[in-house]
């Protein structure tokens, strides 16, 4: 986003309108990137600190120690998956999901966004469990990976997004990695072609998809698996040169983002009067501490950092999600001086949930399965004041997705201590 976007940017194969938003590029430009090196500076700072074996230590020992074996976890993972992908069903029909979004958000909304998270919990469970067995395995263990399998290109021709194929295949390879396989060099060669491959074809269909359905307009259930049909025509009908060069600008678009930030980098003072009436003054601290309310229990809770109203203020599109990135978000509202601490934050929280979920002497499975939605939701193109709201979601859906194993397991767990 920040190296090979800036070299993008650099030899002019994106140039998009907001450019002309940059009073003296060539000043404010090397800036942006001076203020994501800083930030960075701060991620490594925050997670090498050697006081964060403070925190480490009591939440090791106040994790349960839960021994889950085989073949209670399937029968686990399974009701996850099936729980999942009702609730992304659901999430469908509400037009909460795929390339599609509501005007006013409900009370339940965001509770039924990460409740489907449920699916990519349940199916990392069942490829850890599938990747740790031995090489002998049942014959309901394949049904069950063919039904793994299935769920991949369902989920991406449904969601629209570019990114939804690459996610499950790293997901897969995090699940053959901290299942205790060695990787050799034939591994890490074929990962790598799944991620190139995973790349090309989530960017050709999303934007594909994108392009044939044109706006995030909510349509009918019929309407939008129409529109997936269409899809797959016109893929298989148009000019494979065309849909590559669409497919390829779109691509160079996407993993740019040092010009959105330089538009905030060049006019946050200068919008900072407006941003108000935007709902956007002071929103990472407003985010955070209105983020341990549920919106089922305020129904007029302000929305998380809304990006389309950042959108119509900086960028005058409100119909777009630009890249704000925690970077301008924290010199939004906290100055040059809250980009180092803030990111140093972000370190922190990187280096705890890995020793304590995976660099820990007492590992376990259901540690593995919350790692990766932990993980990924430290987004480096979002807003900084998500984090919080973003953190309690989903610790909240891990939770629920361990306890549930648990429960159906019918193990004993005993104190890590």
């Amino acid at each position: 986003a920040f190296c090979v976007g800036g070299l993008v940017l650099a030899f002019g194969w994106n140039q998009p309108y907001f450019l002309s938003f940059i009073d003296n590029a060539e000043t404010v430009l090397p800036l942006s990137l001076a203020y994501v090196s800083l930030g960075f500076a701060g991620v490594v700072a925050g997670f090498y600190n050697p006081w964060n074996r403070l925190v480490i230590g009591p939440l090791e020992r106040f994790l349960p120690d839960w021994e889950w074996k085989s073949p209670g976890v399937w029968g686990g993972g399974l009701v996850l998956v099936v729980l999942g992908f009702g609730l992304n069903i659901l999430g469908f029909l509400l037009g909460l999901l795929g390339y599609q979004r509501v005007d006013v958000a409900g009370q339940f909304d965001a509770l039924i966004v990460f409740l489907a998270f449920f699916l990519l919990e349940g199916t990392l469970l069942l490829w850890l469990v599938f990747f740790s067995e031995e090489r002998r395995k049942p014959a309901a263990t394949y049904l069950i990976l063919i039904l793994l399998i299935a769920l991949i290109p369902t989920r991406l021709a449904f969601m629209g997004s570019r990114a939804e194929l690459l996610t499950s295949t790293m997901s897969i390879g995090m699940a053959f990695w901290y299942s205790g396989r060695r990787i050799t060099r034939k591994h890490s060669v074929v990962f790598a072609s799944l991620v190139a491959v995973s790349l090309v074809i989530g960017v050709v269909w999303a934007t594909t998809f994108r392009n044939v359905k044109g706006t995030e307009t909510r349509l009918s259930t019929g309407d939008y698996a129409g529109q997936v049909i269409a899809t797959g025509d016109y893929l298989m009908s148009a000019d494979s040169g065309r849909i590559l060069d669409e497919s390829f600008r779109a691509f160079l678009e996407r993993i740019e983002t040092v010009s959105s930030l330089g538009v905030i980098v060049a006019n946050y003072e200068k919008l900072a009067p407006y941003e108000e009436a935007y709902g956007l003054n002071g929103n990472i601290l407003n985010d955070a501490l209105t983020a341990f309310i549920p919106r089922a229990l305020w129904a007029d809770k302000p929305n998380t950092s809304d990006p389309r109203a950042f959108g119509d203020l900086y960028f005058n599109y409100a119909d777009n999600s630009f890249a704000i990135t925690p970077f301008g978000d924290l010199l939004r509202n906290f100055g040059v001086w809250g980009i180092f601490p803030g990111m140093f934050l972000i370190g922190v929280y990187l280096n705890v949930i890995y020793s304590v979920l995976i660099r820990t002497a007492r590992p376990a499975l259901w540690k593995k399965m919350a790692y990766f939605p932990l993980l990924t939701l430290v987004s480096y193109e979002a807003f900084y004041s998500i984090y919080i709201p973003s953190f309690l979601r989903v610790l909240f859906v891990v939770t629920a997705s361990a306890l549930i194993v648990q429960f159906l397991i019918g193990g004993k767990s005993r104190s890590a201590g």
